[in-house]
């Protein structure tokens, strides 16, 4: 048999409690750190000297899987935003138009290809600084 407190065993509810205990002094501390300045500043100091950032274990033997993936992704992201941008470009134009802005549809259209052509100059820009490196 088992005893239950609002819906949880006996040690559920213990293992609840002392982790909200927990959080309220953590939260306590944190606060505490925020408003004391010279407190944080010693918090960061002693971060950037513990940390080490130049090394950097990887634990995947072959990452053909995630370039293919990543490159999946984007094929997606390109023809998702190949058919946003014709249809809010195109709705744009009518917008225009019915207003009568005819010299601004240029803008428009630059507007909407800039971002598309993103998808592609990103990538191709990020291999040619792979490339260089």
């Amino acid at each position: 048999m088992k005893i239950l407190i609002n819906g949880y065993t006996v040690n559920e509810h213990l293992k609840l409690d002392i982790d909200n205990k927990f959080l309220k002094y953590l939260d306590k501390s944190i606060k505490h750190i925020r408003k004391n300045k010279l407190m944080y500043a010693r918090l960061v100091l002693l971060i950037a000297l513990t940390i080490d950032l130049s090394t950097l274990n990887v634990f995947a033997d072959n990452l053909n899987a995630i370039d293919k993936a990543g490159n999946e992704i984007l094929n997606i992201i390109r023809k998702v935003g190949y058919w946003v941008g014709i249809i809010l470009c195109s709705k744009d134009i009518i917008k225009h138009c019915m207003r009568g802005h005819i010299e601004s549809i240029g803008t428009v259209i630059a507007m909407y290809g800039m971002g598309f052509g993103a998808l592609y100059f990103l990538p191709w820009l990020f291999d040619l600084i792979k490339g260089i490196f």
